[in-house]
């Protein structure tokens, strides 16, 4: 659980770095660039959700898995 959360938290931050980045360093003007990079954070919030839901339906087979190994 706290590599899913030390990864959501990368995500986060990486994506906050590069929207910062994008606004100084954009050459679309300030609405269009803030649209893109408006998108960009939500693709990768997204993205950040499915690698943490992927992860959580893996521990949870896993767990599973190891519950049935420890009954049987």
């Amino acid at each position: 659980m706290a590599k899913l959360l030390k990864f959501i938290v990368g995500v986060t931050m990486g994506a906050a770095a590069g929207a910062v980045a994008g606004l100084l360093l954009a050459p679309a003007p300030g609405p269009e660039a803030k649209g893109e990079i408006r998108r960009r954070i939500e693709e990768a919030i997204e993205a950040g959700k499915r690698a943490a839901a992927q992860r959580e339906a893996e521990l949870l087979a896993e767990f599973e898995g190891a519950r049935k190994r420890s009954s049987a």
